[in-house]
Order: C-alpha cells, then structure tokens, then sequence
C-alpha cells in the first residue's frame, strides 16, 4: 500500500509552535488536536503523530504499520561512492529517513503491537529494527547508538524475550561505557519483574551555529540542534511501598548529527547550490538596501550640515559669536546623526542577511523524538506503579503499562516551567 502524499506545503517550524507547545507542557492529547494539518501522510508527519500517540489512548496505528511496510518496499542499500555505502530510505515527497528515524519507526511499531497483545508482529519489528543496527551498511562506519539498543531492548522485553534484551543492553554499555548502570541489567540472568522507559525532553529544535562554519556556500553545514531537556532525577513507586530510581541515558544528539551528516552527503551539490543562489540573491538585496539607506543618511545629515553652515554664515555676518557656534553645532550634529544612522542601516542589514540565510525553520526532519530516556526496573510485580521527579515531586501522569513482562513507558517534557 502506498502512502500518497499532498506535499503541496511542506511544514516548517511555524507550524509546529501550538502543538509543539502542548507537548512541551506534558499533555500529548492536545499536542495530537493542534497538530498542523498540512503534509498528511508523509513519513514525518505520520511518525510524529505515532510518537505522541503512543502517550495517548491512540489505538488505531494503521497508518504507522502502512508506513513500515512501505519503508522496507523502499529501502535502499548504496554502495555507490558518492553516497559513501549506507542504507537510507526516500519517501514519495523525497525526504531521505535518517538510520534512527527509520530504526526508531519499527521499534515504535513494535511497541504499539505490544500494546495490542500481538507479540509475534512486535517480534517481526524487533528483529527487522535489530538487523538495522548489526549491519554494517556505510563505509563511515556501522551506525549504532546507545539510545537506540535501550528502546530495542525494551521492546524485547515486552514480548517476553529477556536473553534477545540482554544483547541490545550489552551493545548498549559498551556504546556507552559511562553508563555503568546498563552492567546490572547486560549480565542478569534473571529477568526484572517491571521495565520502566522514560522518554525524557520534548525533542531539540533546528538553529544557525555559525560557530560550526564559517562557509556561506555551504548552508547546512551550519546548522546545530538545541536541546532543552533538564535531564531531571526520577523515581518510582508503588502503593505496596515498592522504591526506587531511574538511570539517565547518554543524550540523542547523536542521531542529529548523523541526519545532518547523511542529508548533506546525499543532497550536497543540491542544497549548496540552492544556498549559494541564496546568498547570492541575499547578498544583492542587501546591498541594494544598505546603499539606499547610505544614500539618504548622506542625504539628511548634509542638509543638516548646510542648515549648521547657513546659521553659522548668519552669525558671521552679525558679527554673532553664540549664532556662529550655534550653526557650527548644529552641523557637527549632522554629521554625527548621518554616521548613526549609516551604523544603525550596516547592523539591520546584517541581521536581515543572517534571517534570510537561516534555514533552519524549513529543516525537514522528525520532532519529538526524546532528548534521552530513564531505564529501571522491579525485581518484583508492582500495584500501580507512578513516577516522581525527585526535585520537584510533580507525578509524570503520561504513563502505561504492556507486555508480557510488564513495560512502564511514559513521557516526560522535563523542562523548565515559564
């Protein structure tokens, strides 16, 4: 089945501020109701609905699983030297899915199957999304992340397969060696009664760093990703009196580097050349603008220092020192109002330069992918687990709990209160 997609107008961050505002205050309901309406049925815009979904009373995920199977059907693997030999999926409106946003597609499709009870098509997407990970599909070497190995260990988990986790949290710890917590959980070989998976900030946002390059031929090569999560300290509960903490994971900035990177190597001589006519159309409008308002700053403060001059004639003339130096005055003023105003035109115009060659607002990638996640576990069965941030107490009430052993996910926005 193929998605067909009306990319008439494509989103850009401007369409997402009300619903990105609702998912950033912790109420996944409304951010679903005020997501923007444009775009229906691409691969971003139907992941991000199954990623809020997933926090809702959603169960219809038809559209995911449309999108998964059309992904494999469309996959390719390249070992052509300009794209540099990796895998990478182009949809019908030609976006090209990062690895993480394509392996993270499966494993959410996994868990919704999980949540429906349909542990063999939730193992069929964990396998699939494991296959993803071990190959080494680019001559940059296999791409493999820390986050990743504990969502797909979650998953496995959830479908009862404890020794399938083990492998994926091993890979984990040894992607990320400073989280020594993973070893409690790689090496046991008895399984936690309850998982607990936090997805931890409400996602990063795209921005000009010109700190990154210097070249103005090259757009994307300045871009960076801000993140906003508090990376806050969690615990849970339970009503039989059941405690403990949850692990932070490493951050998710990984998976946007690896977007930038990719998308630059595969639409490199597209999106330079775009961003050099860019430039160039920009740089031609501003300096249009710039010696108009030279010009009229000239303008003003000669008049002004031809007016300073008539005075300072006058007072010559009636033999008027406080005249002459009133006119003397005057045209110094005018020479001075001219060099603001020429300094005042040089710095709007710079500003106005930078907007015009931001691209940031039109990056087309996934939002509300989590920043990080919180892992913890149950050595035994637990009555209405709940969730706290130990700082400020506040419940995380965007929590269920699926699986044959039981996975508590949830999401937590995590970030400072206006």
């Amino acid at each position: 089945m193929s998605l067909c997609v009306s990319c008439s107008s494509l989103l850009k961050r401007e369409d997402y501020i009300p619903t990105k505002k609702e998912w950033s205050n912790g109420n996944p309901k409304s951010a679903l109701d005020h997501f923007p309406s444009g775009e229906k049925g691409s691969l971003i815009t139907v992941l991000e609905k199954a990623i809020i979904g997933l926090f809702t009373q959603e169960k219809d995920f038809s559209r995911l699983q449309d999108l998964a199977e059309e992904n494999k059907s469309r996959l390719r693997f390249s070992a052509s030297r300009e794209l540099r030999s990796f895998f990478y999926s182009e949809t019908p409106e030609g976006y090209y899915a990062s690895e993480a946003e394509v392996i993270f597609l499966h494993i959410l499709l996994g868990f919704y199957h999980a949540k429906k009870e349909q542990y063999e098509e939730a193992l069929v997407e964990a396998r699939y999304a494991s296959n993803l990970l071990n190959g080494e599909w680019s001559a940059e070497g296999q791409f493999d992340d820390p986050n990743l190995r504990i969502l797909l260990a979650s998953l496995w988990i959830a479908c009862g397969e404890w020794q399938e986790a083990k492998i994926d949290l091993r890979a984990a710890l040894k992607l990320s060696p400073k989280s020594s917590w993973l070893r409690q959980y790689a090496f046991s070989d008895q399984s936690p009664k309850n998982i607990f998976l936090i997805f931890g900030g409400p996602g990063p946002e795209p921005f000009m760093d010109p700190e990154t390059n210097l070249n103005f031929v090259r757009g994307l090569r300045k871009l960076g990703f801000k993140f906003t999560g508090e990376r806050s300290e969690l615990s849970w509960s339970d009503l039989d009196g059941n405690q403990d903490k949850l692990y932070l994971s490493p951050s998710t900035q990984n998976w946007y580097q690896r977007h930038l990177d990719r998308d630059n190597s595969i639409h490199e001589i597209i999106d330079d050349s775009k961003y050099f006519q860019l430039v160039t159309v920009s740089t031609t409008k501003q300096a249009s603008i710039l010696a108009g308002k030279v010009t009229g700053s000239i303008l003003v403060g000669s008049v002004i220092v031809a007016l300073g001059a008539g005075v300072a004639y006058l007072g010559v003339q009636a033999n008027s020192a406080e005249i002459g130096g009133a006119g003397v005055i005057i045209a110094i003023s005018g020479m001075k109002l001219a060099a603001e105003m020429i300094d005042r035109a040089i710095q709007t115009s710079k500003k106005e330069f930078a907007e015009d060659l931001d691209v940031s607002p039109n990056y087309r990638f996934v939002r509300f992918l989590p920043e990080y996640l919180w892992f913890g576990s149950s050595r035994s069965n637990l009555r209405f687990p709940k969730i706290l941030d130990k700082r400020s107490g506040k419940q995380i009430l965007q929590i269920t709990s699926f699986g044959k052993i039981p996975v508590t996910i949830g999401f937590y926005p995590d970030t400072k209160e206006d």
